[in-house]
């Protein structure tokens, strides 16, 4: 009995101490959990001490702490208490800087027991852009329900048009800086004109500006709009001897800092010419350049402009609209091609496209290498063929180009029956048809009083067809008949005699 006693009181002791021990090991061991990250601005790159706030699932603050010099963080002894092993937090990064806060919420995420939770926190509104947008509509100044078709004027130079819609507002994006605006609406070949407004843009805001336009107040002068701009960036490629480069891919870019983005991309034409056409500009100016890249010798050569060419917004008064950018390689890579054909004025087609040039013509500059060609011309037959240019040497093709058309000549009797092809008529009687395109008609010959004549025939290139038809009268009591009669008598007699 002591000794059931004593076991019994043994294990009393030992459950009294695994509970005691117990909360202290589930917390050192499951119970929390760990959020690491990186504090980033709009374009990607860490910030540091920036103060990232932890919120539980009501939105408390749980604690907070500050992002490393590399924008890294670490939040640990998170208390999880979630049934499946999780709770949800949210993260919020907030950064003073130039006398101004900024702060950015990520959503909700779950963070579990015993592991890291990688959550990263970005603050797109920072670093400031520098530019706000300033919109607004234009109204009756009498009748503020009236909406206004109007041009938009800043007194940096640009403008923008807003119609009378309702809902249609005018934007512009404009660097932070105090602006004049006002507009201009034409009606009945008159223009009126609002006062001038001074707005502020601030940086990375929406500033709104309603403009008002007095319809009472007319002026004897209209105004035509500006017409909407295009900007245009062109030039070409000039080879070490002076031949234009063919076929280099050219890319148009927007620099910023030290870096550049591509934004459109053509290729040389056989000129070595290339074109940008309405390349757009968000805000007032952009700086570009052109980068060239050329396969030669088996690597990317590779040249790019300078130096880089201010472009302006496309709604902008007295800037230039139209760039030319001339560029140019220290290698030789082309040879020529001359066409020539008889008859001329063949067109040019090289590697299935039209090069806009008949025949003859010398193209120079051309890159090395294999290349079709077809001749086309209306009336003749195409020539297509493969060719081949080398280094400094000009490929000569002259060609005689072989009709695709034929002609056929009716001798028909009567003289004044009908003839029809393929069902369109096309005279009476003897009847020369030419540049038919090769292949088979069918042909019909018709007259009152006689039995139509069919038939078909085919067109070879360049052949002629003779095709006599002497019709025959219907058979009836008339004096068609009675005069096809006689004729046929008296042509037998004429025989005879």
């Amino acid at each position: 009995m002591l000794k059931m006693n004593f076991v019994l009181l043994l294990s009393i002791v030992i459950l009294s101490l695994f509970i005691a021990i117990a909360p202290v090991t589930l917390a050192d061991n499951t119970s929390y959990g760990e959020i690491t990250g990186y504090v980033l601005d709009n374009n990607g790159i860490p910030l540091a001490n920036v103060t990232v706030s932890v919120h539980d699932w009501t939105g408390l603050i749980i604690g907070s702490t500050l992002s490393a010099q590399n924008g890294s963080f670490v939040y640990s002894n998170i208390p999880i208490s979630g049934i499946g092993g999780y709770d949800t937090f949210k993260l919020t990064a907030t950064l003073n800087a130039s006398g101004k806060s900024y702060s950015e919420d990520t959503l909700y995420f779950r963070v579990y027991q015993n592991q890291v939770t990688q959550q990263n926190v970005s603050i797109y509104d920072y670093p400031p852009s520098g530019y706000g947008w300033l919109t607004g509509n234009v109204v009756n100044a009498d009748n503020h329900s009236q909406f206004l078709s109007a041009t938009i004027f800043v007194n940096n130079g640009m403008y923008t048009f807003v119609s009378g819609q309702p809902g249609d507002n005018y934007q512009l994006y404009l660097p932070e800086n105090t602006y004049t605006v006002y507009a201009e609406h034409d009606e009945n070949g008159k223009t009126f004109m609002s006062p001038n407004y001074t707005v502020q843009v601030s940086s990375d805001d929406i500033n709104t500006a309603i403009l008002t336009i007095s319809l009472a107040n007319s002026t004897p002068v209209y105004y035509p709009p500006p017409q909407v701009g295009d900007n245009i960036v062109y030039g070409n490629v000039v080879q070490a001897n002076g031949q234009p480069l063919y076929g280099a891919t050219m890319d148009l870019c927007r620099v910023t800092g030290q870096s550049f983005v591509p934004i459109m991309t053509t290729t040389t034409n056989i000129t070595g010419s290339f074109e940008f056409d309405n390349v757009t500009v968000n805000g007032v100016m952009d700086n570009y350049l052109v980068r060239l890249t050329y396969y030669y010798n088996g690597s990317n050569y590779v040249n790019v402009s300078d130096p880089p060419i201010t472009i302006y917004n496309n709604n902008m008064l007295n800037v230039p609209h139209e760039f030319k950018v001339p560029m140019s390689v220290g290698f030789v890579d082309s040879g020529s091609i001359q066409f020539i054909t008889t008859p001329p004025g063949a067109e040019i087609w090289i590697n299935g496209a039209d090069s806009g040039i008949q025949t003859p013509f010398n193209f120079t500059g051309m890159k090395t290498g294999n290349y079709t060609s077809s001749l086309q011309m209306d009336g003749y037959l195409p020539v297509n063929m493969t060719l081949s240019v080398t280094s400094e040497n000009t490929t000569s093709i002259n060609k005689i180009l072989m009709p695709s058309t034929g002609n056929v000549s009716f001798y028909v009797t009567p003289s004044d029956a009908s003839i029809y092809l393929n069902g369109q008529l096309e005279g009476n009687g003897t009847t020369n048809i030419t540049k038919l395109q090769y292949g088979q008609y069918t042909y019909v010959t018709s007259r009152d009083g006689y039995r139509n004549v069919t038939g078909t025939f085919q067109i070879s290139p360049g052949g002629q067809v003779p095709i006599t038809v002497n019709m025959v009268a219907t058979p009836a009591f008339s004096l068609t008949y009675l005069s096809y009669i006689l004729n046929q008598i008296f042509g037998s007699l004429s025989n005879i005699f």
